[in-house]
């Protein structure tokens, strides 16, 4: 196998000689290991690349093997991956030679120039696969015509190696009020994921632990995600198929809170609460620590900082308003009283329009978001 890879250098350089003379050839990697890159980047790159801001002849490859087989064949009806080593090597020798200039979006995962609003999902099921899809539904025990909230609650047991990041975790027990709740006011409440510490340990029929009872498919994992009336998540990477389809999002226990997925249509948040020396900060306190954009665990603890996770009650109060949202007919935009909307005007006033401390660029675009009314009293 080193051998053929060896073959595959000159006809690469022959590749990058002609784009270094005016050919239009650019290499993307893609993130296989992770679906939330996986899905994000990719989304964010079609909608630019339709918008009229990425032009060329792309190629992509992976880094890593696709974590998700149903995804990685959906990508590629849109672009073209190559399933050699040859575009790998074409990129290694162009950034060998010219430096690295691969193909990239205006900020990662996140749509800052609010595409997604405007333009219509890239991926697609084909009507094989609708079929497929609503036949595995039954199978599931979901009847035809009925409405499902997918829950994603990441715990210590997703990405343990990466472990910087445990201050994003949240314990499942802790969302079961609210998905009784949600299950009471008639949706089915899929939990979602592969590897997860524990189970529900609640019982309902409308309430199916998809995580842990062995019923977990790629194919499922995907259907259910875009088709979902909306997703309960305290932010991981499967609440990407959620977003990339259009799907609203009710964010609970998120963190960092400058990192909120304000660009999302539809979505609703709550964060973590920050609490130093016995009494929680404020929302000016917190940004001015710098905790709005810590990125790891170590510096919440160097900032003596303890994060706490929103109560049973908090997430239950998020899910109904997002829920009350969505049973209104021909619901476009959130309501709300005088004194609601005036505090989320003056949240989001202050909120800050911070940069990505990973690449600089701005995080935002048109704020899309909605804070948790009963949440947001909290903070005034």
């Amino acid at each position: 196998m080193k051998f053929l890879r060896l073959l595959f250098v000159p006809f690469a350089l022959l590749v990058v000689l002609a784009w270094r003379m005016g050919l239009p050839i650019r290499f993307g990697q893609i993130l296989g290991t992770r679906i939330g890159h996986m899905a994000g980047n990719l989304e964010c790159y079609l909608c630019e690349r339709e918008a009229g801001l990425s032009n060329g002849l792309d190629f992509w490859y992976y880094h890593g093997e696709p974590c998700s087989a149903q995804l990685d064949k959906m990508l590629r009806r849109v672009i073209f991956i190559d399933r050699t080593p040859f575009t790998r090597i074409c990129s290694m020798v162009k950034e060998l030679l010219f430096g690295l200039d691969n193909i990239d979006t205006l900020q990662v995962d996140r749509d800052i120039g609010n595409f997604f609003e405007r333009q219509n999902p890239h991926l697609y099921f084909t009507p094989e696969e609708k079929r497929r899809g609503e036949a595995e539904l039954r199978k599931m025990g979901i009847p035809a015509g009925a409405k499902w909230v997918c829950l994603i609650v990441r715990d210590a047991a997703y990405l343990p190696n990466l472990a910087y990041h445990s201050y994003r975790d949240s314990d499942v027990t802790t969302y079961e009020q609210a998905a009784l709740a949600l299950a009471e006011r008639g949706y089915y409440v899929i939990r979602m994921g592969v590897k997860v510490a524990k189970a529900m340990g609640v019982i309902h029929q409308k309430i199916i632990d998809f995580a842990t009872n062995g019923q977990h498919t790629d194919f499922r994992s995907m259907y259910l995600g875009a088709h979902c009336a909306f997703a309960l998540s305290n932010g991981c990477g499967i609440d990407a198929i959620p977003v990339i389809f259009r799907r609203p999002i009710c964010y609970v226990n998120y963190v960092p809170i400058e990192y909120l997925q304000t660009y999302h249509k539809g979505s609703l948040a709550i964060w973590k609460h920050h609490e130093k020396d016995g009494k929680r900060m404020t929302l000016a306190e917190i940004y001015a620590s710098g905790a709005g954009h810590f990125m790891a665990a170590e510096e919440f603890e160097e900032a003596k900082i303890t994060l706490v996770d929103n109560t049973p009650e908090e997430i239950t109060a998020a899910a109904m308003e997002m829920a009350g949202y969505f049973a209104v007919p021909g619901f476009t935009s959130y309501g709300g009283t005088g004194t609601e909307l005036l505090a989320q005007r003056d949240f989001w006033d202050a909120f800050p329009r911070s940069n990505s401390t990973y690449n600089q660029r701005p995080l935002h675009g048109k704020i899309n978001m909605r804070i948790g009314a009963e949440f947001l009293k909290g903070y005034q």
